[in-house]
């Protein structure tokens, strides 16, 4: 794949849901008949790892220190 190609994560439409828990959830919208599916969809999963790993880092980050075993 080309640089010059790549779909960035905020290239994509973002939607905002509400989970069954009553929580917001933000979602990128990745259209099954785009030219560029696979590369949206990349896209998408790169955003979400990202997201993941920035909430991890919060929590570890904030949390009280504990002894390890």
């Amino acid at each position: 794949m080309s640089r010059r190609n790549d779909v960035r994560p905020s290239d994509l439409p973002t939607k905002t849901v509400r989970a069954p828990d009553g929580t917001t959830v933000r979602l990128k919208v990745v259209k099954a008949d785009s030219k560029t599916l696979g590369r949206d969809l990349l896209a998408a999963f790169r955003s979400n790892v990202r997201g993941i790993r920035d909430g991890r880092r919060r929590q570890s980050r904030d949390a009280p220190d504990s002894p390890q075993s």
